[in-house]
């Protein structure tokens, strides 16, 4: 992942338009099944943007540390649920934190901590 994060909106998802965002917003895909984006340069784009604060490796004691916190919790291409994480993490809906629990180019599971951008 690069400075920025895009998620399409879901008319986008549904026309199955995520195949030529790459060519039509000059944005590079994270993973092949993720159908989330980023850039270096922050990029118009039909969708919701985030800027990425970190990039976390996933295991349990690396999330240990959002343990009730307030985030919003989405799920891509990961093999846990949305209430499954917050069950297990003890994180609360809500505040002004993005977590995305997802796979990256190399297989890894990962979470990408954000916020979100409102310039765009």
């Amino acid at each position: 992942p690069q400075t920025f994060l895009y998620e399409p909106n879901s008319a986008i998802l549904k026309a199955g338009g995520f195949r030529s965002l790459c060519n039509a917003f000059k944005v590079n895909k994270l993973h092949e099944h993720s159908h989330l984006y980023t850039s270096e340069p922050l990029l118009p784009f039909p969708g919701r943007v985030f800027k990425i604060i970190e990039i976390i490796l996933f295991s349990k004691k690396s999330i240990k540390r959002f343990k009730g916190t307030k985030a919003n919790v989405s799920t891509r291409n990961f093999p846990e649920s949305v209430a499954g994480i917050r069950k297990k993490f003890q994180i609360k809906d809500g505040g002004n934190i993005y977590l995305f629990f997802t796979t990256n180019k190399n297989d890894q599971r990962i979470v990408i901590q954000c916020t979100k951008d409102t310039a765009n």
